[in-house]
């Protein structure tokens, strides 16, 4: 079994230099200024954020972790974050499927839900 789950977490005050934005300094022009996509800090609501989504087995161990910006959809990330699962066993190929899913209400889109189907996945998650 696993469970996904994401936390927002607001970018500090002296983590993105927005003289950096003015000057052009650093990364890619976006619409929300310049900054390097692998700083995964983005824009929402709560202002500058980036998104932590954590798949864990059974037994709370993480499995799987991805970084993302905070305006990504929380529904968006489901299967990237499970093609990410490499869990070693004694013998053969590492296990990269659980039998289980278990998600919360930020990740119930339909493609989610085709998408475990397909691999033989089962899922609870709340409509």
């Amino acid at each position: 079994m696993a469970s996904i789950d994401l936390t927002i977490v607001p970018v500090h005050q002296h983590g993105a230099d927005p003289s950096a934005h003015h000057r052009g300094l650093s990364g890619t022009t976006r619409k929300f200024g310049v900054e390097p996509r692998d700083h995964a800090i983005g824009r929402s609501r709560g202002g500058l954020t980036t998104k932590n989504h954590l798949v864990c087995d059974g037994k709370g161990r993480a499995v799987a972790f991805i970084l993302t910006h905070g305006q990504t959809a929380d529904t968006s990330m489901l299967a990237d974050a499970f093609e990410q699962i490499r869990v070693p066993g004694k013998a053969g190929r590492p296990r990269t499927r659980p039998d289980r899913v278990m998600a919360d209400k930020g990740h119930p889109s339909k493609a989610n839900r085709v998408w475990l189907r397909e691999r033989g996945i089962a899922a609870t998650i709340p409509e």
